[in-house]
């Protein structure tokens, strides 16, 4: 009951700030970002335009692998419960999304387990896109709102992002 508490509070406290919507800060990707409780620090990026080996097998990009290392920290004292962590995306130029590779990237999302992410400690992240050469920046969404309903599940949150700066 305590945990529940904490969370909606969290949300209605969240929910009333300001950049709500899908426009954000855009930041270099040395800087370390702290947004809604997590802090977010770019360790490495990478452009690769050969296979990567996963489970043995090779695996080409369609285009170019753009390969981003993160860390991650809750810095609340509580678990942040799955529905109100980070989701990333690839945003290019034309403001198209792309998704990361679940199959590449880590750490790999266990279907039907939901994970609490613990406090204060910190995690990697590995994202891993297949996308066309071009200029790129990492969107990140951090869900303050969570609807669920019989349509299914809506969010409202805040955005930033990472520059990744144009792939070579």
């Amino acid at each position: 009951m305590k945990k529940l508490f904490v969370i909606v509070l969290l949300a209605l406290s969240l929910g009333a700030c300001a950049h709500m919507g899908d426009s954000g800060p855009v930041h270099a990707p040395a800087e370390t970002v702290v947004s809604d409780g997590i802090e977010f620090k770019v360790n490495s990026r990478e452009y690769r335009y050969t296979p990567l080996t996963v489970s043995g097998r090779q695996v080409a990009p369609a285009g170019v692998f753009v390969i981003i290392d993160l860390s991650l920290k809750n810095t609340y004292s509580t678990p942040m419960p799955s529905q109100f962590q980070p989701r990333f995306t690839l945003v290019d130029k034309s403001g198209r999304e792309h998704t990361a590779s679940k199959e590449l990237s880590q750490p790999k999302a266990v279907e039907g387990i939901v994970h609490d992410m613990p406090p204060r400690t910190p995690i990697a992240k590995r994202l891993v896109f297949d996308v066309p050469s071009g200029k790129y920046r990492l969107r990140v969404f951090m869900p303050v709102v969570v609807k669920t309903g019989l349509e299914g599940s809506a969010a409202q949150g805040r955005t930033f992002y990472f520059d990744i700066g144009p792939l070579r």
